[in-house]
Protein backbone atom coordinates (compact mmCIF):
# COMPACT_ATOMS: atom_id res chain seq x y z
CA UNK A 1 0.00 0.00 0.00
CA UNK A 2 1.35 3.39 -1.03
CA UNK A 3 1.04 5.95 1.78
CA UNK A 4 2.80 8.90 0.18
CA UNK A 5 2.87 12.60 1.02
CA UNK A 6 -0.45 13.31 -0.72
CA UNK A 7 -2.16 10.41 1.03
CA UNK A 8 -1.01 11.86 4.36
CA UNK A 9 -2.18 15.33 3.31
CA UNK A 10 -5.63 13.95 2.47
CA UNK A 11 -5.89 12.18 5.83
CA UNK A 12 -4.70 15.34 7.62
CA UNK A 13 -7.50 17.29 5.91
CA UNK A 14 -10.08 14.75 7.09
CA UNK A 15 -8.75 14.80 10.65
CA UNK A 16 -8.76 18.60 10.77
CA UNK A 17 -12.37 18.69 9.57
CA UNK A 18 -13.51 15.97 11.99
CA UNK A 19 -11.36 15.61 15.12
CA UNK A 20 -9.96 19.00 16.11
CA UNK A 21 -10.75 19.78 19.75
CA UNK A 22 -11.96 16.21 20.19
CA UNK A 23 -11.28 14.48 23.51
CA UNK A 24 -9.42 11.17 23.77
CA UNK A 25 -11.68 8.71 25.60
CA UNK A 26 -9.46 5.63 25.42
CA UNK A 27 -6.61 4.07 23.47
CA UNK A 28 -6.29 0.36 22.68
CA UNK A 29 -3.28 -1.57 21.43
CA UNK A 30 -4.08 -3.74 18.41
CA UNK A 31 -0.54 -5.09 18.25
CA UNK A 32 2.90 -3.76 19.15
CA UNK A 33 2.93 -1.45 16.10
CA UNK A 34 -0.77 -0.62 15.73
CA UNK A 35 -3.05 1.43 18.00
CA UNK A 36 -6.56 2.87 17.97
CA UNK A 37 -7.67 6.15 19.57
CA UNK A 38 -11.30 6.66 20.58
CA UNK A 39 -11.94 10.40 20.21
CA UNK A 40 -15.24 12.01 21.15
CA UNK A 41 -16.44 15.01 19.15
CA UNK A 42 -19.99 15.79 20.21
CA UNK A 43 -22.17 13.92 19.42
CA UNK A 44 -20.01 11.25 17.73
CA UNK A 45 -17.28 8.85 18.80
CA UNK A 46 -14.59 8.34 16.17
CA UNK A 47 -11.86 5.73 16.06
CA UNK A 48 -8.48 6.69 14.68
CA UNK A 49 -6.33 3.69 13.71
CA UNK A 50 -2.58 4.22 13.32
CA UNK A 51 -0.19 1.47 12.28
CA UNK A 52 3.53 1.59 11.55
CA UNK A 53 3.88 -2.02 10.47
CA UNK A 54 6.70 -2.10 7.89
CA UNK A 55 4.68 -3.64 5.05
CA UNK A 56 1.54 -1.52 5.44
CA UNK A 57 1.97 1.66 7.50
CA UNK A 58 -1.35 3.50 7.51
CA UNK A 59 -3.77 5.82 9.29
CA UNK A 60 -7.52 6.14 8.84
CA UNK A 61 -10.64 7.35 10.62
CA UNK A 62 -13.70 5.16 11.20
CA UNK A 63 -16.85 5.05 13.28
CA UNK A 64 -16.41 1.32 13.93
CA UNK A 65 -15.06 0.47 17.36
CA UNK A 66 -11.68 -1.23 17.35
CA UNK A 67 -11.04 -4.19 19.63
CA UNK A 68 -7.93 -4.65 21.71
CA UNK A 69 -5.51 -7.17 20.27
CA UNK A 70 -3.79 -10.02 22.06
CA UNK A 71 -0.35 -9.72 23.59
CA UNK A 72 1.19 -7.73 26.39
CA UNK A 73 1.01 -3.95 26.41
CA UNK A 74 4.18 -2.30 25.14
CA UNK A 75 6.05 0.49 26.99
CA UNK A 76 4.70 2.93 24.39
CA UNK A 77 1.14 1.87 25.22
CA UNK A 78 1.73 2.55 28.91
CA UNK A 79 3.10 6.02 28.12
CA UNK A 80 0.18 6.80 25.79
CA UNK A 81 -2.34 5.77 28.44
CA UNK A 82 -0.67 8.02 31.00
CA UNK A 83 -0.38 11.15 28.87
CA UNK A 84 -3.29 10.97 26.46
CA UNK A 85 -6.39 9.86 28.33
CA UNK A 86 -8.66 12.91 28.37
CA UNK A 87 -6.29 14.87 26.13
CA UNK A 88 -7.67 17.18 23.45
CA UNK A 89 -6.41 17.23 19.88
CA UNK A 90 -5.32 20.84 19.36
CA UNK A 91 -3.56 20.81 15.99
CA UNK A 92 -2.51 18.62 13.07
CA UNK A 93 0.69 19.34 11.14
CA UNK A 94 2.36 17.85 8.08
CA UNK A 95 5.74 19.23 6.98
CA UNK A 96 5.48 20.13 3.27
CA UNK A 97 5.97 17.16 0.93
CA UNK A 98 7.03 14.86 3.79
CA UNK A 99 5.65 11.50 4.88
CA UNK A 100 5.33 12.76 8.45
CA UNK A 101 2.32 13.67 10.55
CA UNK A 102 2.34 15.47 13.89
CA UNK A 103 -0.76 15.32 16.10
CA UNK A 104 -0.54 17.91 18.90
CA UNK A 105 -2.49 17.07 22.09
CA UNK A 106 -2.94 18.81 25.41
CA UNK A 107 -3.86 17.13 28.69
CA UNK A 108 -3.63 17.91 32.41
CA UNK A 109 0.02 16.73 32.20
CA UNK A 110 0.81 19.33 29.55
CA UNK A 111 1.22 19.35 25.77
CA UNK A 112 2.46 16.28 23.88
CA UNK A 113 2.99 15.48 20.22
CA UNK A 114 2.28 12.17 18.55
CA UNK A 115 4.76 11.71 15.68
CA UNK A 116 3.93 9.28 12.88
CA UNK A 117 6.65 8.55 10.31
CA UNK A 118 5.31 6.72 7.23
CA UNK A 119 8.69 5.62 5.92
CA UNK A 120 8.04 2.09 4.67
CA UNK A 121 10.22 -0.42 6.56
CA UNK A 122 11.48 2.48 8.73
CA UNK A 123 8.01 3.63 9.80
CA UNK A 124 7.73 4.60 13.45
CA UNK A 125 5.41 6.07 16.05
CA UNK A 126 6.48 8.04 19.08
CA UNK A 127 5.16 10.41 21.73
CA UNK A 128 7.11 13.60 22.53
CA UNK A 129 7.10 16.08 25.38
CA UNK A 130 6.84 19.80 24.64
CA UNK A 131 10.65 20.08 24.50
CA UNK A 132 10.82 17.27 21.87
CA UNK A 133 12.09 14.68 24.35
CA UNK A 134 10.92 11.18 23.40
CA UNK A 135 8.54 9.74 26.01
CA UNK A 136 7.86 6.46 24.22
CA UNK A 137 8.52 4.89 20.84
CA UNK A 138 7.08 1.90 18.96
CA UNK A 139 10.33 0.71 17.40
CA UNK A 140 13.38 1.32 19.55
CA UNK A 141 16.86 1.86 18.20
CA UNK A 142 19.53 -0.57 19.31
CA UNK A 143 21.49 0.65 22.31
CA UNK A 144 24.75 0.63 20.29
CA UNK A 145 23.17 1.92 17.07
CA UNK A 146 25.36 4.05 14.80
CA UNK A 147 22.39 5.55 13.01
CA UNK A 148 22.24 9.33 12.90
CA UNK A 149 18.73 9.34 14.37
CA UNK A 150 18.31 7.46 17.66
CA UNK A 151 14.85 6.45 18.85
CA UNK A 152 15.08 5.94 22.60
CA UNK A 153 13.07 7.39 25.52
CA UNK A 154 14.86 10.39 27.01
CA UNK A 155 16.58 11.30 23.73
CA UNK A 156 15.65 14.40 21.75
CA UNK A 157 13.61 13.71 18.64
CA UNK A 158 15.25 14.58 15.33
CA UNK A 159 13.03 14.56 12.23
CA UNK A 160 14.29 12.85 9.06
CA UNK A 161 16.74 15.09 7.19
CA UNK A 162 15.25 17.03 4.31
CA UNK A 163 16.21 15.51 0.98
CA UNK A 164 18.31 17.59 -1.39
CA UNK A 165 15.72 17.68 -4.16
CA UNK A 166 13.58 20.19 -5.96
CA UNK A 167 10.25 21.11 -4.46
CA UNK A 168 7.33 20.52 -6.86
CA UNK A 169 6.84 24.24 -7.76
CA UNK A 170 10.54 24.43 -8.70
CA UNK A 171 10.28 21.86 -11.50
CA UNK A 172 10.44 23.67 -14.82
CA UNK A 173 11.03 22.59 -18.38
CA UNK A 174 14.63 23.81 -18.08
CA UNK A 175 15.41 21.89 -14.86
CA UNK A 176 13.72 18.74 -16.18
CA UNK A 177 15.66 18.87 -19.45
CA UNK A 178 18.89 19.17 -17.45
CA UNK A 179 18.01 16.10 -15.41
CA UNK A 180 16.99 14.16 -18.53
CA UNK A 181 20.28 15.03 -20.21
CA UNK A 182 22.25 13.63 -17.28
CA UNK A 183 20.13 10.47 -16.91
CA UNK A 184 20.75 7.20 -18.72
CA UNK A 185 18.69 6.93 -21.95
CA UNK A 186 17.43 3.54 -20.71
CA UNK A 187 16.23 4.99 -17.39
CA UNK A 188 12.46 5.11 -16.92
CA UNK A 189 10.94 8.56 -16.54
CA UNK A 190 8.75 7.30 -13.67
CA UNK A 191 11.91 6.47 -11.74
CA UNK A 192 13.54 9.80 -12.51
CA UNK A 193 10.80 12.04 -11.09
CA UNK A 194 10.92 10.68 -7.50
CA UNK A 195 14.69 11.06 -7.51
CA UNK A 196 14.67 14.75 -8.40
CA UNK A 197 11.46 16.11 -6.78
CA UNK A 198 10.52 15.98 -3.09
CA UNK A 199 7.27 14.35 -2.15
CA UNK A 200 6.82 12.47 -5.43
CA UNK A 201 6.17 8.79 -4.87
CA UNK A 202 6.49 6.07 -7.55
CA UNK A 203 2.70 5.87 -7.87
CA UNK A 204 2.40 9.64 -8.26
CA UNK A 205 5.14 9.56 -10.90
CA UNK A 206 3.33 6.82 -12.83
CA UNK A 207 0.11 8.83 -12.74
CA UNK A 208 1.78 12.03 -13.93
CA UNK A 209 3.65 10.29 -16.77
CA UNK A 210 0.55 8.35 -17.80
CA UNK A 211 -1.54 11.52 -17.99
CA UNK A 212 1.12 13.17 -20.14
CA UNK A 213 2.08 10.29 -22.45
CA UNK A 214 -0.57 7.58 -22.15
CA UNK A 215 1.94 5.04 -20.80
CA UNK A 216 3.91 4.44 -17.60
CA UNK A 217 7.05 2.68 -18.87
CA UNK A 218 8.41 5.41 -21.13
CA UNK A 219 12.20 5.61 -21.24
CA UNK A 220 14.18 8.83 -21.06
CA UNK A 221 15.34 8.41 -24.68
CA UNK A 222 11.72 8.16 -25.88
CA UNK A 223 10.46 11.31 -24.14
CA UNK A 224 10.18 13.96 -26.84
CA UNK A 225 7.49 16.27 -25.43
CA UNK A 226 8.99 17.60 -22.20
CA UNK A 227 6.66 20.59 -21.99
CA UNK A 228 3.56 18.36 -21.89
CA UNK A 229 5.08 16.32 -19.07
CA UNK A 230 5.86 19.47 -17.05
CA UNK A 231 2.32 20.76 -17.64
CA UNK A 232 0.91 17.40 -16.50
CA UNK A 233 3.12 17.56 -13.42
CA UNK A 234 1.88 20.98 -12.31
CA UNK A 235 -1.74 20.19 -13.20
CA UNK A 236 -1.46 17.13 -10.98
CA UNK A 237 -0.21 19.13 -7.98
CA UNK A 238 -2.80 21.86 -8.61
CA UNK A 239 -5.50 19.39 -7.57
CA UNK A 240 -4.03 19.05 -4.04
CA UNK A 241 -6.84 19.77 -1.61
CA UNK A 242 -9.52 18.83 -4.15
CA UNK A 243 -9.41 15.22 -3.09
CA UNK A 244 -10.88 12.39 -5.17
CA UNK A 245 -10.38 9.23 -3.05
CA UNK A 246 -10.02 6.31 -5.46
CA UNK A 247 -9.45 2.56 -5.38
CA UNK A 248 -7.89 0.78 -8.35
CA UNK A 249 -9.40 -2.67 -8.85
CA UNK A 250 -8.24 -5.93 -10.39
CA UNK A 251 -10.50 -7.92 -12.71
CA UNK A 252 -12.02 -9.69 -9.70
CA UNK A 253 -12.67 -6.31 -7.99
CA UNK A 254 -9.87 -6.80 -5.48
CA UNK A 255 -8.28 -3.45 -4.57
CA UNK A 256 -4.74 -3.22 -5.93
CA UNK A 257 -3.97 0.47 -5.28
CA UNK A 258 -5.46 3.54 -3.63
CA UNK A 259 -4.90 7.27 -3.79
CA UNK A 260 -6.59 10.54 -2.79
CA UNK A 261 -6.69 11.48 -6.50
CA UNK A 262 -8.14 9.78 -9.58
CA UNK A 263 -6.04 6.87 -10.84
CA UNK A 264 -6.25 7.19 -14.60
CA UNK A 265 -3.41 4.73 -15.13
CA UNK A 266 -5.68 1.83 -14.11
CA UNK A 267 -8.54 0.61 -16.35
CA UNK A 268 -10.89 -0.18 -13.46
CA UNK A 269 -11.37 2.17 -10.52
CA UNK A 270 -13.91 3.00 -7.84
CA UNK A 271 -14.54 6.39 -6.21
CA UNK A 272 -14.82 6.46 -2.42
CA UNK A 273 -16.59 9.01 -0.15
CA UNK A 274 -13.48 9.66 1.96
CA UNK A 275 -9.86 8.63 1.83
CA UNK A 276 -10.24 6.97 5.25
CA UNK A 277 -12.96 4.74 3.79
CA UNK A 278 -10.68 3.95 0.86
CA UNK A 279 -7.89 2.90 3.24
CA UNK A 280 -10.20 0.81 5.44
CA UNK A 281 -11.76 -0.91 2.40
CA UNK A 282 -8.37 -1.54 0.81
CA UNK A 283 -6.95 -3.12 3.96
CA UNK A 284 -10.00 -5.31 4.63
CA UNK A 285 -10.60 -6.51 1.07
CA UNK A 286 -6.93 -6.91 0.17
CA UNK A 287 -6.28 -9.00 3.29
CA UNK A 288 -9.25 -11.23 2.48
CA UNK A 289 -8.22 -11.50 -1.17
CA UNK A 290 -4.59 -12.31 -0.32
CA UNK A 291 -5.73 -14.99 2.15
CA UNK A 292 -8.06 -16.46 -0.47
CA UNK A 293 -5.30 -16.40 -3.11
CA UNK A 294 -2.95 -18.29 -0.78
CA UNK A 295 -5.40 -21.11 0.00
CA UNK A 296 -5.35 -23.03 -3.35
CA UNK A 297 -1.56 -22.73 -3.56
CA UNK A 298 -1.08 -24.08 -0.03
CA UNK A 299 -3.56 -26.88 -0.78
CA UNK A 300 -1.65 -27.77 -3.96
CA UNK A 301 1.57 -27.97 -1.94
CA UNK A 302 -0.11 -30.18 0.68
CA UNK A 303 -1.44 -32.50 -2.07
CA UNK A 304 2.01 -32.79 -3.63
CA UNK A 305 3.56 -33.53 -0.24
CA UNK A 306 1.09 -36.39 0.25
CA UNK A 307 1.90 -37.74 -3.22
CA UNK A 308 5.62 -37.65 -2.50
CA UNK A 309 5.07 -39.37 0.86
CA UNK A 310 3.17 -42.22 -0.84
CA UNK A 311 5.89 -42.55 -3.46
CA UNK A 312 8.59 -42.62 -0.76
CA UNK A 313 6.68 -45.37 1.05
CA UNK A 314 6.40 -47.49 -2.12
CA UNK A 315 10.08 -47.08 -2.91
CA UNK A 316 11.06 -48.03 0.62
CA UNK A 317 8.87 -51.14 0.38
CA UNK A 318 10.47 -52.03 -2.95
CA UNK A 319 13.91 -51.55 -1.46
CA UNK A 320 13.05 -53.80 1.48
CA UNK A 321 11.62 -56.48 -0.82
CA UNK A 322 14.67 -56.45 -3.04
CA UNK A 323 17.30 -56.20 -0.36
CA UNK A 324 18.92 -59.48 -1.50
CA UNK A 325 19.02 -59.60 -5.34
CA UNK A 326 21.13 -62.80 -5.31
CA UNK A 327 18.21 -64.68 -3.76
CA UNK A 328 16.15 -64.13 -6.95
CA UNK A 329 19.02 -65.45 -9.09
CA UNK A 330 19.40 -68.54 -6.90
CA UNK A 331 15.67 -69.29 -7.14
CA UNK A 332 15.72 -68.96 -10.94
CA UNK A 333 18.73 -71.29 -11.20
CA UNK A 334 17.11 -73.77 -8.79
CA UNK A 335 13.95 -73.93 -10.91
CA UNK A 336 15.99 -74.67 -14.05
CA UNK A 337 18.02 -77.30 -12.22
CA UNK A 338 14.84 -79.04 -10.96
CA UNK A 339 12.72 -78.42 -14.08
CA UNK A 340 12.41 -82.15 -14.82
CA UNK A 341 10.76 -82.71 -11.41
CA UNK A 342 8.26 -79.83 -11.57
CA UNK A 343 4.70 -80.96 -12.38
CA UNK A 344 2.09 -78.92 -14.24
CA UNK A 345 0.08 -76.77 -11.79
CA UNK A 346 2.71 -77.04 -9.05
CA UNK A 347 2.72 -73.96 -6.72
CA UNK A 348 5.80 -74.56 -4.58
CA UNK A 349 9.29 -75.98 -4.98
CA UNK A 350 11.54 -76.91 -2.06
CA UNK A 351 15.22 -77.42 -2.82
CA UNK A 352 17.87 -78.67 -0.36
CA UNK A 353 21.35 -78.22 -1.78
CA UNK A 354 23.31 -79.21 1.34
CA UNK A 355 22.25 -81.14 4.47
CA UNK A 356 23.62 -78.51 6.87
CA UNK A 357 21.84 -75.55 5.19
CA UNK A 358 18.12 -74.60 5.29
CA UNK A 359 15.95 -75.52 2.37
CA UNK A 360 15.16 -72.96 -0.32
CA UNK A 361 11.42 -72.50 -0.68
CA UNK A 362 10.31 -71.14 -4.05
CA UNK A 363 6.83 -69.99 -4.98
CA UNK A 364 5.73 -71.01 -8.48
CA UNK A 365 3.04 -69.66 -10.78
CA UNK A 366 0.94 -72.74 -11.61
CA UNK A 367 -0.08 -71.28 -14.99
CA UNK A 368 3.52 -70.95 -16.18
CA UNK A 369 6.08 -73.48 -17.27
CA UNK A 370 9.22 -74.14 -15.25
CA UNK A 371 11.27 -72.09 -17.75
CA UNK A 372 8.89 -69.14 -17.55
CA UNK A 373 8.90 -69.24 -13.75
CA UNK A 374 12.70 -69.17 -13.81
CA UNK A 375 12.70 -66.22 -16.21
CA UNK A 376 10.40 -64.29 -13.85
CA UNK A 377 12.91 -64.70 -11.04
CA UNK A 378 15.78 -63.65 -13.32
CA UNK A 379 13.79 -60.50 -14.25
CA UNK A 380 13.33 -59.71 -10.56
CA UNK A 381 17.04 -60.29 -10.04
CA UNK A 382 17.96 -57.76 -12.76
CA UNK A 383 15.37 -55.30 -11.48
CA UNK A 384 16.69 -55.61 -7.94
CA UNK A 385 20.21 -54.95 -9.15
CA UNK A 386 19.04 -51.75 -10.84
CA UNK A 387 17.10 -50.78 -7.69
CA UNK A 388 20.28 -50.74 -5.66
CA UNK A 389 21.26 -47.63 -7.64
CA UNK A 390 17.88 -46.24 -8.72
CA UNK A 391 15.90 -46.30 -5.47
CA UNK A 392 18.42 -44.22 -3.42
CA UNK A 393 18.56 -41.70 -6.28
CA UNK A 394 14.77 -41.52 -6.45
CA UNK A 395 14.52 -41.15 -2.68
CA UNK A 396 17.06 -38.32 -2.81
CA UNK A 397 15.02 -36.64 -5.56
CA UNK A 398 11.91 -36.87 -3.36
CA UNK A 399 13.82 -35.22 -0.52
CA UNK A 400 14.87 -32.35 -2.82
CA UNK A 401 11.28 -31.96 -4.06
CA UNK A 402 10.05 -31.80 -0.47
CA UNK A 403 12.65 -29.13 0.33
CA UNK A 404 11.49 -27.16 -2.70
CA UNK A 405 7.87 -27.41 -1.55
CA UNK A 406 8.98 -26.17 1.88
CA UNK A 407 10.59 -23.16 0.19
CA UNK A 408 7.53 -22.45 -1.97
CA UNK A 409 5.28 -22.65 1.09
CA UNK A 410 7.55 -20.16 2.85
CA UNK A 411 7.43 -17.92 -0.24
CA UNK A 412 3.62 -17.90 -0.08
CA UNK A 413 3.49 -17.14 3.63
CA UNK A 414 6.04 -14.32 3.27
CA UNK A 415 4.44 -12.81 0.14
CA UNK A 416 3.67 -9.15 0.83
CA UNK A 417 1.38 -8.45 -2.13
CA UNK A 418 -0.61 -10.14 -4.87
CA UNK A 419 2.25 -10.08 -7.37
CA UNK A 420 4.44 -12.07 -4.97
CA UNK A 421 1.64 -14.62 -4.46
CA UNK A 422 0.98 -14.90 -8.20
CA UNK A 423 4.69 -15.39 -8.88
CA UNK A 424 4.67 -18.49 -6.65
CA UNK A 425 1.48 -19.70 -8.37
CA UNK A 426 3.21 -19.54 -11.75
CA UNK A 427 6.15 -21.57 -10.44
CA UNK A 428 3.80 -24.19 -8.95
CA UNK A 429 1.87 -24.43 -12.23
CA UNK A 430 5.02 -24.82 -14.33
CA UNK A 431 6.24 -27.56 -11.98
CA UNK A 432 2.94 -29.40 -12.48
CA UNK A 433 1.89 -29.04 -8.85
CA UNK A 434 -0.99 -26.63 -9.44
CA UNK A 435 -3.73 -26.26 -12.06
CA UNK A 436 -4.75 -22.60 -12.43
CA UNK A 437 -8.46 -21.98 -12.77
CA UNK A 438 -7.90 -19.61 -15.66
CA UNK A 439 -6.58 -21.24 -18.81
CA UNK A 440 -4.85 -17.97 -19.64
CA UNK A 441 -2.57 -18.35 -16.62
CA UNK A 442 -1.12 -21.61 -17.90
CA UNK A 443 1.07 -19.84 -20.40
CA UNK A 444 2.22 -17.17 -17.99
CA UNK A 445 5.97 -16.66 -17.93
CA UNK A 446 7.92 -16.97 -14.75
CA UNK A 447 7.86 -13.73 -12.80
CA UNK A 448 10.95 -12.74 -10.88
CA UNK A 449 9.48 -10.02 -8.68
CA UNK A 450 11.90 -7.42 -7.36
CA UNK A 451 14.17 -8.57 -4.58
CA UNK A 452 14.70 -6.28 -1.59
CA UNK A 453 17.53 -3.77 -1.81
CA UNK A 454 18.40 -2.62 1.69
CA UNK A 455 21.06 -0.58 3.40
CA UNK A 456 22.52 -1.80 6.68
CA UNK A 457 23.13 0.64 9.59
CA UNK A 458 26.81 1.04 8.76
CA UNK A 459 26.14 1.61 5.08
CA UNK A 460 26.59 -1.81 3.44
CA UNK A 461 24.19 -2.76 0.66
CA UNK A 462 22.15 -5.87 1.43
CA UNK A 463 20.08 -7.82 -1.11
CA UNK A 464 17.31 -10.16 0.02
CA UNK A 465 15.51 -12.75 -2.12
CA UNK A 466 11.80 -13.01 -1.28
CA UNK A 467 11.11 -16.28 -3.13
CA UNK A 468 12.85 -19.22 -4.77
CA UNK A 469 13.30 -17.54 -8.15
CA UNK A 470 14.70 -14.40 -6.58
CA UNK A 471 17.05 -16.53 -4.48
CA UNK A 472 18.40 -18.24 -7.60
CA UNK A 473 18.66 -14.93 -9.47
CA UNK A 474 20.50 -13.19 -6.63
CA UNK A 475 22.94 -15.99 -5.92
CA UNK A 476 23.82 -17.06 -9.45
CA UNK A 477 23.19 -13.96 -11.57
CA UNK A 478 23.77 -10.92 -9.34
CA UNK A 479 26.30 -11.97 -6.71
CA UNK A 480 30.01 -12.13 -7.51
CA UNK A 481 32.38 -14.78 -6.24
CA UNK A 482 33.64 -12.82 -3.22
CA UNK A 483 30.29 -11.39 -2.11
CA UNK A 484 29.08 -12.54 1.31
CA UNK A 485 26.14 -14.98 1.27
CA UNK A 486 23.81 -15.70 4.21
CA UNK A 487 20.97 -18.15 4.85
CA UNK A 488 19.09 -19.35 7.93
CA UNK A 489 20.52 -22.75 8.82
CA UNK A 490 18.41 -25.81 8.12
CA UNK A 491 15.15 -24.04 7.23
CA UNK A 492 13.68 -22.58 4.03
CA UNK A 493 14.21 -18.87 3.66
CA UNK A 494 15.81 -16.00 1.81
CA UNK A 495 19.22 -15.92 0.19
CA UNK A 496 20.85 -12.74 1.48
CA UNK A 497 23.83 -11.20 -0.33
CA UNK A 498 26.18 -8.45 0.84
CA UNK A 499 28.11 -7.11 -2.18
CA UNK A 500 31.79 -6.56 -1.41
CA UNK A 501 32.93 -4.69 -4.52
CA UNK A 502 33.08 -1.47 -2.44
CA UNK A 503 34.87 -3.17 0.45
CA UNK A 504 34.12 -5.60 3.26
CA UNK A 505 31.13 -4.82 5.49
CA UNK A 506 31.50 -4.06 9.17
CA UNK A 507 30.79 -6.74 11.75
CA UNK A 508 27.65 -4.82 12.77
CA UNK A 509 26.33 -4.87 9.20
CA UNK A 510 26.96 -8.62 8.86
CA UNK A 511 25.04 -9.24 12.08
CA UNK A 512 22.26 -6.98 10.84
CA UNK A 513 22.08 -8.86 7.52
CA UNK A 514 22.00 -12.15 9.44
CA UNK A 515 19.06 -10.92 11.51
CA UNK A 516 17.25 -9.99 8.27
CA UNK A 517 17.98 -13.47 6.85
CA UNK A 518 16.51 -14.94 10.04
CA UNK A 519 13.37 -12.83 9.66
CA UNK A 520 12.84 -13.90 6.05
CA UNK A 521 12.92 -17.59 6.97
CA UNK A 522 10.62 -20.19 8.45
CA UNK A 523 12.27 -19.59 11.85
CA UNK A 524 11.21 -15.91 11.90
CA UNK A 525 9.14 -16.37 15.08
CA UNK A 526 11.97 -17.99 17.07
CA UNK A 527 13.84 -16.00 19.68
CA UNK A 528 17.23 -16.90 18.23
CA UNK A 529 18.07 -18.31 14.81
CA UNK A 530 21.28 -19.84 13.47
CA UNK A 531 22.36 -18.16 10.23
CA UNK A 532 25.19 -19.48 8.05
CA UNK A 533 27.60 -17.04 6.42
CA UNK A 534 29.97 -17.92 3.60
CA UNK A 535 31.24 -16.48 0.31
CA UNK A 536 29.15 -16.87 -2.81
CA UNK A 537 31.94 -18.85 -4.52
CA UNK A 538 31.34 -21.65 -2.02
CA UNK A 539 27.64 -21.90 -2.91
CA UNK A 540 26.57 -24.43 -5.55
CA UNK A 541 23.23 -25.24 -7.10
CA UNK A 542 22.16 -28.83 -6.44
CA UNK A 543 22.25 -30.79 -9.70
CA UNK A 544 18.76 -31.75 -10.81
CA UNK A 545 17.09 -29.71 -8.03
CA UNK A 546 14.62 -26.86 -8.44
CA UNK A 547 15.79 -23.20 -8.56
CA UNK A 548 17.05 -21.80 -5.28
CA UNK A 549 18.09 -25.10 -3.68
CA UNK A 550 21.81 -25.00 -2.96
CA UNK A 551 24.64 -26.64 -1.08
CA UNK A 552 27.48 -24.66 0.45
CA UNK A 553 30.69 -25.09 2.44
CA UNK A 554 33.27 -23.12 4.45
CA UNK A 555 30.49 -21.45 6.40
CA UNK A 556 30.52 -19.89 9.83
CA UNK A 557 27.36 -19.73 11.90
CA UNK A 558 25.91 -16.73 13.71
CA UNK A 559 23.14 -16.89 16.29
CA UNK A 560 20.90 -13.83 15.99
CA UNK A 561 17.40 -12.58 16.74
CA UNK A 562 15.15 -12.18 13.67
CA UNK A 563 14.71 -8.54 12.76
CA UNK A 564 12.60 -6.67 10.23
CA UNK A 565 14.78 -4.42 8.06
CA UNK A 566 14.54 -0.86 9.32
CA UNK A 567 16.80 0.82 6.78
CA UNK A 568 15.79 0.96 3.13
CA UNK A 569 17.85 2.25 0.24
Amino acid sequence: MNFDSLAIAAIASELEATLLEGRVQRVVQINSLSFSWEIFVHPTRYYLTISVEPQTPHIYLTEHKTRRGSGNETPLMLVIRKYMRGARLRAIEQPPYERLLYLHFESYLGPTTLVIEFLGPRSNLMLLEADQTILGVARLSKANSRQQRVYLPGQLYAPPPTQAKLEPPQLTEVTLRQELAEASPEFKVVRLLPEIVRGVSPQMAREIVYRATGEVDMLVRDLTDVSTLVASFHAFFAQVGQWQPTLALAEDDTPIALAPYSLQQYPKTKSMPTFSEAVETYLAESAAAYAAARVPLLEAIADERRRLARRRERLQEDAAGRANPELYREKGEAILAQAHQIQAGQTKLIVSWYPDQPSLQITLDPDLSASDNAQNYFKQYRKSQRSEDEIPAQLEKITLDEQYLDQLEQDILMAEDRSDIDAVGVVLAEAGYYQPRSQAKKGTKKVITRYLRLQAPDGAAVWVGKNALQNAHLTFSKATADDMWLHARGVPGAHVVIPTTEGLPSEEDVLWAASVAAHYSRARHDTKVEVDVTLKKYVRAIKGAAPGLVMYRNESTLRVAPQLPEVES
